[in-house]
């Protein structure tokens, strides 16, 4: 597998899965290397705070998206139409951040990341309760544990009077503590899907104290489907309410602002190093709420799947198109794919981020858009 670190390729064989399952009776029993999926919602899963993702992997099929994490996890049947699962995470694994792939000023560095340690009261919890019939899918989440997104924390920043430019910047991943309570929807009719997914999570630590701690929020999705013998069209709506919203304090950026020292130097007012420490930690909190989307009090989005299947299923071509009202952003990734013998399947395709000047996509967009091929062997 390839994977990108600070500007850097490095190729790396990295166990996705492996885990072994006990079944006793109505009772199931799995420990291992595992992937889990929350939500029932195809584009967005506000649920989905359990499981780590690298996004900058580029493949055609959207799971690959997912990577594993060593849990403990026990599922008790009940009846036909219910079951209840609880999962225990004692190690921490991070997300990969869009961010990585961003050019730096040369002061800016990445220092050792901040995770939790491997002891039992650091671990993540995670309950989630299931209910299937013939009218609806439902499903109840409760998770108590880190975040698989870490923030991005300030550590200590220099500034050369002389030069008036920042001299050095030491900023690193530290993961933070949230609860999260959620619910989602499948209601099938005829040859519609409705789907309904919703969360509330609130962060244990204080956002205005630590830059790297989102604000607490709902957020919420709604779809429909509707499948054909050869075409599929899904279509939704993602927002985001953010709970006691303030707007930030400073312009987002992963970097100082040598200008804004300028001019307070001009207009006489002191620099200090706490005024540095706090002038950069404001910019890295708004960095961070530029990442979790949480600028502005409400967000909103909209996106559209189109698919077609012909020739018996061995050509298909999709349209996914995301458009993030709130920030002018868009998701373009068009891809083909072709079966031309049982077991053999041939992909193509581009991923796409486009957004305003500034814009979290305006900086991601450059380095990530990208094109693939794939070729998959089954057997």
């Amino acid at each position: 597998m390839c994977i990108r670190d600070s500007q850097r390729t490095v190729r790396n064989i990295e166990l996705r899965e492996a885990y072994s399952n006990l079944e006793a009776g109505p009772a199931t029993f799995s420990i291992g290397k595992k992937i889990l999926s929350w939500g029932k919602a195809t584009f967005f899963n506000p649920v989905q705070k359990i499981n780590p993702v690298d996004p900058t992997f580029r493949s055609p099929e959207e799971d690959d998206m997912n990577m594993g994490s060593w849990l403990a996890q026990g599922t008790l049947n009940m009846g036909k139409s219910m079951r209840i699962t609880g999962t225990w995470k004692p190690v921490y694994q991070p997300s990969v951040l869009l961010i990585d792939a961003i050019p730096m000023p040369g002061y800016v560095h990445f220092i050792e990341p901040e995770y939790p340690s491997q002891e039992l009261d650091q671990g993540s919890y995670g309950v989630n309760y299931d209910l299937y019939t013939s009218l609806l899918d439902g499903s109840l989440y409760w998770f108590d544990g880190y975040h698989h997104w870490p923030g991005i924390a300030f550590d200590t920043m220099t500034l050369d009077l002389n030069a008036m430019q920042p001299a050095s910047l030491n900023i690193f991943e530290k993961a933070y503590r949230i609860r999260m309570l959620g619910m989602d929807l499948s209601i099938p009719l005829a040859s519609w899907i409705f789907r309904l997914e919703g969360a509330w999570t609130d962060t244990k630590d204080d956002p205005a104290e630590r830059e790297y701690v989102p604000l607490s929020e709902l957020a919420y999705t709604a779809e429909i489907e509707r499948s054909g013998t050869y075409f599929t069209l899904l279509a939704g709506y993602q927002g985001k309410y953010i709970l006691d919203y303030e707007g930030p304090a400073a312009e987002p950026s992963l970097s100082a602002d040598p200008d804004q020292f300028l001019e307070l130097i001009q207009s006489g007012v002191q620099i200090t190093p706490g005024l540095i420490h706090e002038m950069t930690r404001q910019r890295l909190s708004a960095f961070n709420r530029l990442y979790n989307d949480q600028l502005d009090e409400f967000f909103h989005a909209v996106f559209l799947l189109l698919r077609g299947n012909v020739w018996h299923d061995r050509l298909e071509l999709n349209l996914p198109i995301v458009y993030r009202i709130t920030t002018g952003e868009w998701i373009i990734q068009p891809g083909i794919s072709y079966a031309p013998a049982d077991g053999v399947k041939i992909s193509a395709g581009f991923s796409s981020f486009y957004g305003p000047e500034d814009s979290l996509y305006d900086l991601v967009g450059p380095p990530l858009n990208a094109g693939y091929l794939s070729v998959k062997f089954m057997f």
